[in-house]
């Protein structure tokens, strides 16, 4: 019958002690799944896009400061105060480089000859600790002179990840950048002088790190033989926030 008793129980005893691993792994398993969850939904979910124009929101919407606000309703900047700060310091990094160094006063972003350029600015924007706030955006002008591809190019922006001078910046010593799923904004021919990045959950991270923080990179998704021209320095991007 299969066995002497001492056999039988050891058999046994052997079953559970299996049956007591592969719950173990299985719940190892299920522990690591539920841990990269919300990245891997982060993932599968496409970033949010801003607005330019009314058509972007449908017919029951329009646009205000890049967000879809439905007809009627009472946008969250009319209650605000709006804030601008100057960037406290700026840069432009492309492969092939630039004649006029780390800060030229028009810079492109999505063009093809660029191989992959990149914005940087880093503001300080000293709030109380209870201010509120409600919206947060990078503004930049675009350089109005400098003929535009009717492609479209989509601008976002990164954190920057590691400290960084704009003194002492090249193409191979660029700080790290970090994707943080932030709305992306489409810019054409016809989008208007100005190009609004939404950065609200990036200024609240300011907040909270301080000087941990060290600023956002612009990024362009897509390419066209022109990109888009930004008026960058002297002056350049704003921090425009609406505060409670």
């Amino acid at each position: 019958m299969g066995g002497t008793s001492a056999e039988r129980r050891a058999a046994k005893v052997e079953t559970r002690r299996d049956g007591a691993w592969y719950f173990r792994d299985v719940m190892a398993a299920l522990r690591s799944a539920l841990l990269f969850l919300p990245q891997l939904l982060a993932a599968c979910v496409p970033p949010p896009h801003t607005c330019a124009f009314e058509a972007e929101c449908g017919n029951r919407a329009v646009c205000v400061a890049g967000r879809c606000v439905t007809k009627g309703a009472t946008a969250a900047i009319d209650t605000a105060r709006r804030l601008l700060f100057p960037p406290v310091e700026t840069a432009w990094l492309a492969r092939r480089g630039g004649d006029d160094g780390p800060n030229p006063a028009i810079v492109t972003l999505g063009r093809a000859a660029d191989a992959g350029a990149i914005a940087l600015v880093r503001f300080a924007a000293e709030l109380p600790a209870e201010t509120k706030v409600i919206e947060a955006y990078i503004l930049i002008e675009r350089a109005a002179d400098i003929d535009v591809d009717p492609q479209p190019i989509t601008l976002y922006p990164e954190r920057i990840v590691d400290p960084w001078d704009s003194t002492s910046l090249s193409w191979g010593r660029a700080p790290r950048i970090q994707d943080v799923g932030a709305a992306r904004t489409r810019v054409s021919r016809s989008s208007g002088p100005l190009v609004r990045l939404e950065v609200r959950d990036l200024v609240k991270r300011w907040r909270r790190r301080g000087s941990r923080e060290f600023g956002v990179a612009i990024v362009a998704e897509g390419e066209s033989a022109t990109g888009i021209a930004l008026l960058w320095a002297p002056g350049g991007p704003r921090l425009e926030l609406y505060v409670l």
